[in-house]
């Protein structure tokens, strides 16, 4: 049985074959928002956005927020569709260790502005956008034409996203800068 081709080819040195970064945030994510959706609502006053609780020192506020999805239960379960998706594209690209940089990058860039912006929430889409607007940038830089329409999109999605102060922008734009120092570096250790 020959293996799937990757969307993307894999950065210099990576070889992820199970996505389990992408398979853990996911799963530690549908216990939680399993358990606001049965009535569990507590862990959702604990772990979402509040501007004020943040500044009265509860840091965590910056990245909790990625654990518990308050919307409706369908569009809950096609968030995490497409989380997936995106989640194991990057993963097997970037390697797992810089695929929950890039998460981590968009989750605090997404979650910290929409401590501002869109306060007293939280999901994890967020964090799922630095994955994917690191995998944009690289289709830009490594020249991948087949993508280069696909990339361009989420770019000026992002742009236009953070215009309109939705937080996933911010979250996109901070994978693309996470995913152009991780690609430099990555060529550069190639070339040595």
């Amino acid at each position: 049985m020959t293996e799937r081709p990757a969307v993307l080819p894999p950065l210099p040195g990576v070889r992820t074959r199970a996505p389990i970064g992408t398979i853990v945030v996911l799963a530690c994510w549908a216990i939680c928002t399993a358990l606001y959706h049965l009535g569990a609502e507590g862990l959702f006053l604990v772990v979402r956005r509040d501007p004020e609780e943040l500044m009265a020192g509860q840091v965590w506020r910056l990245i909790s927020p990625v654990l518990v999805q308050p919307d409706p239960l369908t569009s809950t379960i096609g968030l995490g569709v497409l989380a997936a998706v995106v989640g194991v594209a990057a993963e097997r690209t970037f390697g797992s260790g810089r695929f929950l940089a890039l998460l981590t990058a968009g989750a605090l860039a997404g979650h910290g502005i929409g401590e501002w912006w869109q306060p007293y929430s939280g999901g994890v889409s967020v964090a799922f956008c630095g994955p994917l607007g690191a995998m944009a940038v690289y289709v830009l830089l490594a020249r991948i034409r087949r993508h280069f329409v696909v990339a361009g999109v989420v770019l000026v999605g992002a742009v236009v996203l953070s215009v309109i102060t939705d937080i996933h922008g911010p979250a996109i734009l901070a994978g693309v800068v996470a995913g152009f120092f991780l690609f430099r570096s990555a060529v550069a250790v190639r070339r040595n």
